[in-house]
């Protein structure tokens, strides 16, 4: 049940887009190594986190996504051109999200976004911003689902 909602999220974010979207596999355990593809830059990892089955009719399921950009020169031109690409890179995840439903959920609820990792870290500066979104969806079992 979550799979599809999960990879139909990855799909809305990258429908028409040129951000580069896949499922987060604990890339980010030692940010400091830096075990990125400098080709897949800037890249946004999309976790499932949680569910809450509290209502009958309804579940809760929230996502984490990881925006991660690094800046491999110590030019400050440059570092600040990788800032500006990690915004545009937001901005564009707010366009496709904003407001939108996944396949049957209600429109998502787009919530906190923070800077979770900001330094120097193999051979480069890594910035990663955590973006928290939750959706409401039908409780499958109401409808056969499960």
């Amino acid at each position: 049940m979550y799979q599809k909602y999960h990879d139909r999220l990855i799909t809305a974010i990258t429908a028409n887009t040129t951000i580069n979207a896949e499922k987060y596999f604990g890339e980010l355990e030692k940010p400091e190594e830096g075990n990125f593809l400098k080709a897949s830059l800037p890249i946004v990892y999309i976790d499932f986190i949680q569910d809450d089955t509290s209502k009958p009719r309804t579940i809760d399921i929230d996502f984490s996504l990881y925006i991660v950009h690094m800046s491999y020169s110590k030019n400050k031109t440059i570092r600040t051109n990788t800032q500006a690409e990690i915004h545009d890179v937001l901005k564009e995840i707010y366009k496709q999200l904003a407001f939108k439903s996944i396949e049957d959920s209600q429109p998502l609820e787009l919530k906190k976004l923070r800077k979770i990792f900001d330094a120097n870290a193999a051979g480069g500066y890594l910035t990663v911003y955590q973006k928290e979104i939750s959706m409401t969806i039908p409780n499958p079992i109401l409808s056969g689902g499960i």
